[in-house]
């Protein structure tokens, strides 16, 4: 697909940082949908959802405006990936980005280069997820759990996890690996064509952890093998 096949949300307060974003992705031949505030941006999702949002956290007087627009989009069947931007570096707010089902969350002043190559990356994810074949319904061996990646969903007794199209590929890794066998930090990271860092592997896992415990509560399989990566096996 071309970049004129996809349609990005922007949600920035500041005209001029809104205007340099819109310029930037437009130049590279996206869809550009701009917003100033929460509510517009929400009536207009309301109507058709981009596949993408990047968002400040920050917007007018809301000072979780952001925060609370993750909420919305998560009311749709459809995952939307977001792309956090904000001045706002705690790690509180970095963790409530990623909690909200947030794929990235990147510090102002951003270097639209960096944004630019991430929004490609993601795409490509969520692309390669939509039009890969049947077959991949086969390929987990973790019983219980099933992968359509034709259809972007997981599911854990027969039941669907909520997850974003980076922890989905995540997931993805370990259903092909196996029970007991690791799989690496650098895995994870190319698994998502490098839209994760290293420094947020663990807040992913995190939250597919907590995708798993919505089904079933005692859920304790997936544990960090210090150095290494992760494994996915019955703690004793």
């Amino acid at each position: 697909m071309q970049n004129t096949d996809y349609t990005i949300a922007v949600i920035e307060d500041d005209p001029i940082q809104r205007a340099s974003l819109v310029e930037a992705l437009e130049q590279q031949g996206f869809k550009i949908k701009a917003f100033e505030d929460r509510l517009t941006a929400e009536e207009s999702f309301n109507q058709s959802l981009p596949d993408i949002v990047i968002s400040d956290i920050i917007l007018g007087n809301e000072v979780d405006g952001g925060f609370d627009l993750a909420k919305h989009l998560l009311s749709f069947n459809q995952p939307i990936p977001i792309i956090f931007l904000s001045e706002r570096q705690s790690e509180f707010d970095i963790y409530t980005g990623h909690a909200l089902g947030a794929i990235d969350y990147l510090p102002k002043p951003i270097s639209l280069n960096v944004l630019i190559v991430k929004v490609k990356n993601l795409l490509r994810i969520t692309n390669t997820s939509r039009e890969s074949t049947p077959i991949d319904v086969e390929k987990s061996i973790i019983p219980e759990l099933r992968i359509e990646s034709g259809q972007y969903k997981a599911y854990w007794h027969d039941q669907a996890l909520d997850l974003t199209a980076t922890e989905f590929e995540m997931l993805k890794q370990f259903a092909i690996a196996g029970e007991e066998n690791v799989v690496s930090y650098d895995n994870l990271q190319t698994s998502t064509q490098g839209v994760v860092e290293r420094n947020t592997i663990n807040t992913h896992i995190c939250r597919i952890r907590n995708a798993f415990k919505k089904v079933t509560p005692d859920f304790n399989k997936i544990h960090n093998e210090y150095g290494r990566g992760y494994s996915w096996h019955e703690k004793k």
